[in-house]
C-alpha cells in the first residue's frame, strides 16, 4: 500500500497551535429571524470589506477571530449595526471541530489571495475566481487547448480548485480538484439566447450572473420564464423604481452593462424557494451536459470525446498550475503530503454476494449466472405503452423482450405477463382506465414514447398502489442491447418484491441499516432506505415531514430512528438489534442528544456515520518506471487512506470496472467517510460501507459509487420532490419506488 496517495500537497507549517486575536460581537441592531451563526458570518464578511479583505472569520455565533488585529470595528448598515470589543488572542485547538473549521475558513481566504499573486505572476497564463463551493479556483482564461471541439456561445477551460483540510494535528492538506469548467463566452448573456437561440430558452435550467461583489462568487438562479411586455427600464410597482435604477444604486455595474440592460428583456428567476425579477443581459445561460443533449448534442458528443482525462495527466498538471502558490498571511508554501502518519489500507469486498443455492460472487450481474436470491411476490406484470406517436408491433416487442429477460434472472416461474391492453395516450387516460379497474398486486412494465409525462403517469400508478418500471420506446435501435433489456428486467424484478442477492458476510454488528438524506434546496425532505443485513433485504422507506434548512429537527430524528426500530422488530419476531448504523448523505448537522436518548430509551447501540460523495480529494496509485519517471492509475476497489481514527477517503470503484474505454482516462471519485459516533471502528464502518456499494437493485453493469443505503436514500428523496406526496403515501412501503 506504500504506492496510495492522494490528489493533494500540504501547507509546509503545522497550524496545531495557532494564536489568532479574537474579538467579541456587540449587536446593536440586527434581523432577528436569522441564526445566530448568519448573523456571525454576515458580520465577518463586513468586517472583511471594510478592513481591506483582511483574513479573519467568525467563531461561533458571537466571536470573530482574525490573523492580524483589526483597525475598523465598527458596522454601520441598514439592516445590522454591531460593533467588536477585544478579547485578547486565543490559541486555536485543531482537535475542537469547531476551531478547526474556523481555522480552515482562514486558510481557504489566504490561498485566495495567494491565488492572485500567482495569477498576477503568470503574465496573463493564469486567472482565479471564488468557485460557489467558496474555495478558490486557478484557471487558464483562454480555452483549454486539450478540447478540440468548439462553438460560437461556450467556451472549456481547465480550472483546479483548491479544497483546504485542517487535520486534528494541526496538519494541512489542500485538496487540488481539476476539471474542465464550460461556461458562455464574455459576450454570450441570456439576452443573446433571446435574440439568436430563442428555441434554446425552453431547455436553459440555470443562469449565472454576470456581476458580483468583491470576495464573493457570482450568484447562480433557476431560470423560469422571459416576461414579454417588460424590459430593463420598466418601472417595477413592488420595487418603486425599476431594476436599471436598483443596480445603478447598488454600484456593481459598469455603465455600458446599464445601457444595455435598459433595452434588454425582464426575466423571473428563482433563488432557493424565492421568485424574483432580473434583466436578461445581466445573466448568462449555463451550459450544463442536460442543456447541452438538448440544444446541441452534435457539439457534446464531441466535446465528451475531449474530456476523457486520464490520472496520470491530471496530477502533473494540477500541480504544474498550483506551483509557486505561497500563502502571505501564513506565511507558508505547498509542499508534497507526508504521508508517514497517514494509514493506508485495502478493504476486502471478494465473495460477499450470495445468490441462489449458496452461490456466492462480487458481482450483482452474476445474478444471470447464479440466479435470485429471492423470488417476486407481485403476482402480474402488466405491459402498457403511452404516448400519442406509437409503432404498437415495434413497441410491443420491445416490452416483450424485456419480459423475456426477467426470465432469465430466476430459476422459478415467473408472473404471467397479461396480454397487451390498448395504448394510453396520457396519465389523464390512464386514471380513467385505472379507476374502471386497478389490478390488485401487479408491476406495470410501460413504454414510453414521443413526449410522455413521465412524472404524471407514475403518480397516478402510484394514486391505485401500482409499482412501476418505465423504459424508453423512442431510442435508437442500437440502444436496445441484451444489456439494456437485463438492467430493465432487474428494476422489475426488485421493485416486483424479488431480491437479487443477499449480503453473505457483513463486518460487524450491525443489524439495521438506515440511510438519511435531505433532499431539495430551501425545504429539504428526508428519505430513508433500510436494509436487514442477514439477508441485505430492504426493510422499507419512510416518509417524513418537511425541514427547513440542512438539519433535520429533533423530533423528527427521534420519530423517524422509532419508526424504523419499529419496522426491524416486525422482521425479528421482537429481538432488538445487535447495533443500529445510521449513514448521513453528507454532514451530520443533527443533535448528538437525540441518538444518546433514542439508545437509552431503546437499549440499543447506533453509529453515525457521515457518508460524503463530493469534496473528497482524487484517491491514486504511483508507480516508479525503469527510467525514473512516474506513472500515475486509478486506485483498487477498498483502497483506503486515514486521515485520522476518525475520517478517512476510500475508493469504491476501480478504473478496470469502468472498462477499457473508460478506466485509464478518467479518475475515480472516492468518499469520504467521517464517524460522527459511536464505539464501532471507523476501519469497520468503512468495510460495511464498502461491501454496501456493491448491490444496487435494477442495475446488473454498475453498482453504486455509494453505499446502497445514501443511495437509494438520495433518489428517493430526489423522487419526493418531484412526485405527488399524496400519491407516494399509497405505495407499499417495501417496494423500491425510486429506482
Amino acid at each position: 500500500m506504500e504506492n496510495l496517495a492522494l490528489s493533494a500537497l500540504q501547507l509546509d507549517v503545522n497550524l496545531v497551535h495557532y494564536s489568532v486575536y479574537r474579538y467579541q460581537i456587540v449587536y446593536q441592531k440586527f434581523d432577528e429571524t436569522a441564526s445566530g451563526e448568519q448573523l456571525a458570518r454576515k458580520v465577518a464578511y463586513e468586517l472583511q470589506r471594510v478592513n481591506g479583505f483582511a483574513v479573519l472569520t467568525n467563531l461561533g455565533n458571537r466571536s470573530i477571530i482574525s490573523l492580524k488585529p483589526i483597525s475598523q470595528l465598527v458596522i454601520d448598515l441598514p439592516q445590522m449595526q454591531a460593533s467588536l470589543e477585544d478579547d485578547g488572542k486565543l490559541e486555536l485547538d485543531c482537535g475542537e471541530e469547531q476551531q478547526q473549521q474556523a481555522l480552515q475558513r482562514l486558510v481557504n481566504q489566504d490561498i485566495n489571495k495567494a491565488a492572485w499573486k500567482l495569477a498576477q505572476d503568470s503574465q496573463g497564463k493564469l486567472a482565479f475566481k471564488k468557485a460557489a463551493s467558496g474555495n478558490t479556483e486557478i484557471f487558464e482564461p483562454s480555452h483549454s487547448a486539450r478540447i478540440k471541439a468548439r462553438s460560437t456561445y461556450l467556451e472549456a477551460f481547465c480550472s483546479v480548485q483548491l479544497s483546504p483540510e485542517v487535520l486534528a494535528d494541526g496538519t494541512v492538506l489542500i485538496g487540488l480538484h481539476l476539471k474542465h469548467s464550460l461556461l458562455a463566452k464574455p459576450d454570450i448573456s441570456l439576452q443573446w439566447v433571446i435574440d439568436k437561440r430563442p428555441d434554446w430558452i425552453s431547455s436553459i435550467n440555470k443562469v449565472r450572473h454576470r456581476y458580483f461583489e468583491s470576495g464573493k462568487a457570482p450568484l447562480v438562479a433557476e431560470f423560469l420564464r422571459v416576461e414579454e411586455s417588460l424590459k430593463g427600464d420598466s418601472p417595477l410597482p413592488h420595487l418603486g423604481k425599476s431594476l436599471v435604477e436598483y443596480h445603478r444604486e447598488k454600484g456593481l455595474l459598469s455603465d455600458e452593462q446599464l445601457t444595455e440592460a435598459a433595452s434588454s428583456s425582464l426575466i423571473k428567476v428563482k433563488y432557493g424557494q424565492n421568485e424574483a425579477d432580473h434583466v436578461a443581459s445581466l445573466v448568462e445561460p449555463m451550459f450544463d451536459f442536460d442543456t447541452l443533449s438538448k440544444i446541441d448534442s452534435v457539439f457534446l458528443n464531441n466535446l465528451a470525446k475531449d474530456l476523457k482525462w486520464s490520472l496520470d495527466d491530471r496530477i502533473k498538471v494540477s500541480a504544474k498550475m498550483v506551483k509557486g502558490l505561497y500563502l502571505p498571511n501564513f506565511n507558508c508554501r505547498l509542499i508534497p503530503v507526508d504521508y508517514q502518519n497517514l494509514k493506508k489500507s485495502c478493504l476486502r469486498y471478494e465473495q460477499m454476494i450470495r445468490f441462489a443455492n449458496g452461490a456466492k460472487s462480487s458481482r450483482e450481474q452474476d445474478v444471470l449466472r447464479y440466479k435470485a436470491f429471492g423470488d417476486m411476490t407481485r403476482t402480474q406484470v402488466i405491459p402498457l405503452i403511452i404516448g400519442k406517436q406509437n409503432n404498437t408491433e415495434r413497441n410491443q416487442r420491445l416490452l416483450c423482450n424485456a419480459y423475456k429477460a426477467l426470465g432469465q434472472l430466476t430459476k422459478t416461474e415467473l408472473p404471467p405477463l397479461t396480454k397487451f391492453p390498448d395504448p394510453v395516450e396520457n396519465a389523464n387516460e390512464l386514471d380513467a382506465r385505472l379507476n374502471k379497474k386497478n389490478p390488485k398486486n401487479a408491476i406495470l412494465l410501460i413504454g414510453l414514447t414521443d413526449k410522455s409525462d413521465k412524472v404524471a403517469i407514475r403518480d397516478t400508478a402510484f394514486s391505485y398502489g401500482l409499482a412501476t418500471q418505465f423504459m424508453r420506446l423512442d431510442h435508437r435501435s442500437n440502444v436496445y442491447s441484451p444489456s439494456y433489456f437485463n438492467n430493465v428486467a432487474a428494476g422489475v424484478f426488485s421493485k416486483g418484491g424479488g431480491q437479487l442477492c443477499a449480503i453473505d458476510d457483513m463486518q460487524g454488528e450491525t443489524d439495521l441499516f438506515i440511510g438519511l438524506d435531505m433532499g431539495g434546496i430551501n425545504v429539504r425532505a428526508p428519505g430513508f432506505a433500510f436494509l436487514f443485513l442477514s439477508s441485505g433485504a430492504q426493510l422499507g422507506w419512510q416518509l417524513a415531514d418537511k425541514q427547513q434548512g440542512e438539519r433535520m429537527q429533533d423530533d423528527a430524528l427521534t420519530n423517524l430512528l422509532e419508526k424504523s426500530l419499529k419496522t426491524y422488530l416486525r422482521s425479528s419476531d421482537g429481538v432488538l438489534p445487535r447495533r443500529i448504523t445510521l449513514h448521513r448523505d453528507g454532514k451530520f448537522y443533527e443533535s448528538i442528544d437525540v441518538i444518546e436518548q433514542f439508545e437509552r430509551k431503546n437499549n440499543v447501540k447506533l453509529d453515525v456515520l457521515e457518508v460524503l460523495k463530493s469534496g473528497a480529494p482524487v484517491l491514486y496509485r504511483r508507480e516508479q518506471l525503469a527510467d525514473c519517471t512516474k506513472k500515475f492509475s486509478n486506485p483498487n476497489v477498498g483502497d483506503a487512506l486515514f486521515l485520522t481514527d476518525r475520517e478517512l477517503i476510500l475508493s469504491t470503484y476501480s478504473g478496470a470496472e469502468l472498462g477499457q474505454s473508460w478506466g485509464d482516462k478518467v479518475s475515480v471519485r472516492p468518499l469520504r467517510l467521517r464517524k460522527r459516533y459511536g464505539e464501532t471502528s471507523l476501519e469497520v464502518l468503512a468495510q460495511q460501507v464498502l461491501i454496501l456499494s456493491r448491490i444496487h437493485g435494477a442495475s446488473l453493469y454498475r453498482h453504486p459509487r455509494l453505499p446502497v443505503t445514501t443511495h437509494h436514500a438520495d433518489r428517493f428523496a430526489t423522487l419526493r420532490q418531484e412526485t405527488c406526496i399524496d400519491a407516494l403515501s399509497k405505495m407499499d412501503r417495501l417496494c423500491p419506488v425510486y429506482l
